[in-house]
């Protein structure tokens, strides 16, 4: 975790090696992600270059306060795929076959789109890096565990009041 803070040091810094570095270490478990959400390679694959262009273009906006530089990468990803979603109707040029469901449905009530993206504010910074990593980012419990640096424990305790508060707002 602090290697990948320092990575993102010197990416902002213009450190071509340093982006290389970083890009070998998550780019395909962040495709592996984009694809399950998509469940189209080509889609998946241009997602996943525009999250390493925002990374390159926007390290220096990265503070650890905010998570891990993990939860950050998620972050974006997930921003990524709803501005994808949102850019038009199913059937926009563009739109693959397997965002126009996707499109629809957040077309359909972009109301539910916007309060999962509150409800994910809502959470304390902690739970919010557990749901991204163990729910959003596709870690096992032990790999976000030990990403970051809790007792698988606490981590699932984390997860649950987490998904628990989101439930809650999201009913209300």
């Amino acid at each position: 975790m602090e290697e990948d803070g320092a990575l993102l040091g010197a990416i902002a810094r213009g450190s071509k090696a340093a982006f290389q570095s970083y890009y070998e270490r998550h780019a395909g478990r962040l495709l592996g992600y984009v694809l399950r959400v998509t469940r189209d390679r080509t889609l998946a694959e241009d997602v996943v270059q525009e999250v390493f262009t925002a990374i390159w273009q926007k390290a220096s906006s990265y503070h650890a306060g905010q998570g891990t530089p993990l939860a950050w990468m998620y972050r974006i990803a997930r921003n990524k795929l709803v501005d994808r979603w949102r850019r038009g109707p199913p059937g926009v040029a563009g739109a693959s076959e397997a965002e126009r469901p996707v499109m629809a449905l957040v077309q359909a009530d972009p109301e539910l789109s916007m309060s999962l993206e509150r409800a994910l504010e809502g959470l304390s910074p902690e739970q919010r890096q557990a749901v991204e990593l163990a729910v959003l980012g596709g870690y096992t419990h032990e790999e976000a565990a030990a990403e970051l640096s809790v007792p698988l424990g606490t981590l699932k305790s984390r997860i649950r009041m987490a998904l628990q508060h989101m439930r809650a707002l999201l009913t209300e």
